[in-house]
């Protein structure tokens, strides 16, 4: 399995210790350390920031998890909109 990853601190010590547990299977495609046009992530919070949430204001954090939770379950049920965010970024799945 290739993972492709930015070079967020908290996701190259995630993969470090991937790799330190035997991970025979992983295999780390790194980002330029600057590229957001790259990563489908960014495609994913873009659409839910400007959005569905552009207009939610959470009491707390509860409820800010319970609607950032409902977008991302209506992406996961659209498959189309998923493979889009990897096209955008020119990457296969």
């Amino acid at each position: 399995m290739i993972l492709v990853w930015d070079r967020l601190p908290a996701h190259r010590s995630a993969a470090r210790q991937l790799l330190v547990d035997a991970a025979s299977w992983l295999q780390v495609e790194w980002l330029p350390p600057y590229a957001p046009d790259l990563d489908p992530v960014e495609d994913v919070w873009n659409q839910s920031k400007y959005g569905a949430l552009a207009n939610v204001i959470p009491d707390d954090i509860h409820d800010l998890h319970s609607a950032l939770d409902q977008v991302l379950d209506t992406f996961r049920h659209e498959p189309n909109r998923m493979h889009s965010f990897f096209d955008a970024a020119h990457l296969s799945l």
